[in-house]
């Protein structure tokens, strides 16, 4: 048995079809289905089911993928931990941010990084969570922050925190700046919802539907940019991260509030394969990334307070 064996079969598992596999390993599905026809006879035990849908494991194969990543993990261990040595912090990252964390996070810690690195090549990639998560598997990303409902094969997630959102208003909705508010006392509201892939999407429709939220109206845009811009110029809200609340403050045509009840929070968690662990450089632009992060949940808090005491 030799790592091609072992990297066909995880592929094969983690995309749930031999045609799928050979295209993420650059090879023939034929190939792919000869080396895995070659494994399970030097192992004596079927490890994958096929069915015209494509391949599952079988309760051994399942156990033997678990080994699989175990191996793989420590063969990338080892290749990093020798690349380090060899060059010194040095290489490139590619990491993939949810767009309001991308907008309103992300700048800080890169231009941190990018001082302290210059040796680094970085790629940052922004989009719905679907197609980071996506790239993330196949491995044109080295981790992805953001949100992540559903567990995925091949993947790994560690949860990050659940953080406050606020009520963003047009200027006209005549909302006072930061004065905490509960949604039902700004009831109906004409609300602009999060697209389809935001993890808070489920959590506005559940409260819409319970009556904590009162809506006379409701839009969805996946643009940020676009659903801000849309807000600024009429009386309509939207439900959004503290972060890209903070970026808001001083724009006159918006209106912060953040909201006491329901309770609302956004999660966020670091995706990345599981096979492949984080590279030094990748782990250093995502400590850069949770301490800017943190500055920026302090700093709102800091506002909260300072706008409660004013009152």
């Amino acid at each position: 048995m030799d790592l091609r064996h072992i990297r066909y079969f995880v592929a094969a598992c983690e995309e749930g079809s031999l045609t799928a596999a050979a295209a993420r390993m650059n090879c023939t599905a034929p190939g792919v289905s000869q080396q895995m026809t070659a494994l399970e006879g030097r192992l004596g035990t079927s490890l994958l089911t096929r069915t015209p849908k494509g391949v599952t494991p079988t309760a051994a194969g399942r156990r033997f993928y678990d080994r699989c990543l175990a191996v793989l993990k420590a063969v990338s261990e080892a290749e990093i931990e020798l690349e380090d040595f060899k060059a010194g912090l040095c290489g490139s990252v590619s990491a993939g941010f949810a767009p309001g964390v991308a907008k309103a996070i992300v700048p800080q810690a890169l231009a941190r990084f990018t001082r302290e690195f210059p040796r680094m090549d970085i790629e940052i990639a922004s989009g719905t969570a679907d197609s980071l998560v996506a790239a993330t598997s196949s491995g044109a990303l080295d981790f992805y922050v953001g949100q992540f409902a559903t567990p995925q094969i091949g993947l790994s997630a560690i949860p990050i925190g659940r953080y406050p959102v606020a009520l963003v208003s047009g200027s006209r909705r005549g909302l006072m700046p930061m004065k905490p508010v509960s949604l039902d006392s700004v009831a109906p509201l004409k609300l602009s919802i999060p697209s389809a892939a935001n993890s808070l999407r489920p959590k506005i429709e559940d409260a819409i539907r319970s009556g904590e939220i009162v809506v006379e109206r409701t839009i969805s845009i996946d643009s940020l940019s676009a659903g801000l811009e849309f807000i600024s110029q009429t009386d309509w809200s939207t439900i959004l991260p503290y972060w890209i609340c903070l970026k808001e403050l001083g724009n006159e045509r918006i209106t912060v509030n953040p909201i006491a009840e329901p309770m609302l929070r956004v999660e966020v968690a670091l995706i990345y394969p599981t096979q492949r662990p984080l590279s030094r450089p990748s782990q250093l632009l995502y400590e850069y990334f949770r301490q800017e992060l943190q500055r920026t949940e302090e700093e709102w808090q800091r506002i909260m307070v300072n706008a409660l005491s004013s009152d």
